[in-house]
């Protein structure tokens, strides 16, 4: 009969049926007695084929369709008393639909009325009464069995998808932590960068001219040359130390960490949702440098002269090319500079930075509405 738990096919449909079709052959069994008591002539032997057939027939339809075998016995059992004693599993099938038992129970009625009218003796009629009490007990158990099964699944998606749920929101935590920690270093690396270029840079390069001013004072003396090697010595340390601020100043670049930072920074406090997807992490510093310009005037724009609610920066790393995106979902204002043709020199800025890398750039409508600006710099 039909799924009373909700299951729908697959397993728990099959599991539902191999149920029910255990508990009518439990009825079945218990028909036995009432076949014995009624005899074995061809009424009563078609009358239980056709009990067995109906029953299980219905296990072969759908929805309401079950039931019209399940009818159709009961008409045989109005039109052929003694059929009256076979009752019992049919009685299971409407049990088991969702019409209620009150209409199995009244199953109950067939075999007394076929006892009345003599089709049936009374102890047969009293055997097949009590089947059909069995099926309709045995229909109220299997279905409670079901329905409770159905609700432990039920609970069980619910915790995974909860499991899933948290699983994915500390991803999304270490995510931002794993950001942050190496945003800070970026940071830092940049501060010693200055430090040593502002500081250390400073007085190596004074070092270098006092030297020199020596060198000369001393013209023609045995000192001289101790002040040459001196300056000479003094140089080398100097190209050392940019060397060095160079290369802090290259490791922190992260060009990933810097471009979201740049869009979290541009939107902050303007009620504009920004999502970023960044796959790209390490680029030439000028690519790097291009590429934060581009998204950084793009977004300045989008601010200034876009009604956008929500706007998406996209930088993703190919064998031939580094490809960035920022689209908005606003309306831009035509006479500002931010669409082809405008006043301003935004638009034109960021063309000359990646045509200067031998790239392209492309700004305009979106497909789907919205202001689009795309820039691809060849590795």
């Amino acid at each position: 009969m039909t799924d009373v738990t909700g299951a729908g096919r697959g397993a728990p449909a099959r599991i539902a049926r191999m149920e029910r079709i255990a508990d009518k052959f439990v009825v079945l069994a218990c028909c036995v007695g009432a076949l014995a008591l009624t005899g074995t002539g061809a009424d009563v032997v078609g009358a239980l084929l056709a009990s067995v057939s109906c029953t299980f027939a219905a296990e072969l339809l759908r929805g309401r369709a079950q039931l019209v075998p399940v009818l159709a016995f009961v008409a045989l059992s109005l039109a052929v008393p003694v059929a009256a004693a076979f009752v019992a599993p049919v009685a299971y099938d409407l049990a088991a639909e969702r019409c209620g038992r009150w209409p199995a129970v009244a199953c109950a009625l067939l075999p007394l009325v076929a006892s009345w009218r003599g089709a049936l003796v009374a102890p047969a009629a009293l055997v097949a009464l009590l089947a059909v009490l069995v099926a309709v007990l045995l229909a109220g158990r299997t279905r409670r069995m079901l329905e409770q099964r159905a609700e432990n699944l039920r609970i069980a998606d619910g915790l995974r998808e909860r499991e899933l749920a948290l699983e994915a929101r500390n991803r999304d935590l270490m995510d931002a932590q794993d950001y942050e920690v190496r945003l800070a270093a970026l940071s830092e690396r940049a501060r010693i960068a200055r430090e040593i270029h502002d500081n250390v840079g400073h007085l190596l390069t004074r070092a270098v001219v006092q030297a020199e001013a020596q060198r000369v004072v001393h013209f023609g003396e045995r000192c001289e040359r101790d002040f040459a090697a001196v300056a000479d010595t003094l140089r080398e340390a100097l190209d050392e130390v940019r060397a060095s601020v160079h290369d802090l100043r290259d490791d922190g670049c992260d060009l990933s960490v810097q471009l979201r930072a740049a869009a979290e920074a541009a939107c902050a406090g303007s009620g504009v949702e920004v999502s970023c997807r960044t796959e790209a992490i390490d680029a030439p510093p000028a690519v790097a440098r291009c590429l934060l310009a581009v998204a950084r005037e793009a977004l300045s724009n989008m601010l200034r002269h876009s009604d956008a609610r929500h706007v998406s920066v996209e930088l993703a790393e190919h064998p031939g090319i580094w490809r960035l995106r920022v689209a908005d979902d606003g309306t831009p204002d035509a006479g500002s500079g931010s669409v082809p043709g405008g006043s301003g020199m935004g638009l034109a800025s960021m063309e000359e930075r990646v045509r200067a890398l031998g790239g392209s750039f492309r700004a305009g409508p979106g497909e789907r509405g919205g202001w689009v600006v795309f820039a691809s710099v060849p590795r």
